[in-house]
């Protein structure tokens, strides 16, 4: 899955910092808390933080699976 959005694309096998996250996204301060609150992990190295693009598709698809189970 490739996800092409605002400024640009989450590859799998990447790690972004918050702020290019956020550009690549377009997430703001508050939807970033959310995904972090509803599962989306972000990883700490160094006192700096980060995304793995791996981690933001696999919030993506169990996002997606709980939409489906809800409307069932």
């Amino acid at each position: 899955m490739t996800v092409i959005e605002c400024g640009g694309e989450i590859n799998r096998d990447s790690a972004y910092t918050l702020d290019e996250f956020t550009k690549r996204t377009g997430l703001k301060r508050d939807a970033l808390r959310s995904a972090r609150h509803n599962g989306l992990v972000v990883t700490y190295k160094h006192n700096r933080a980060y995304i793995l693009g791996r981690h933001w598709l696999a919030y993506l698809q169990s996002d997606d699976q709980a939409t489906a189970t809800d409307s069932e």
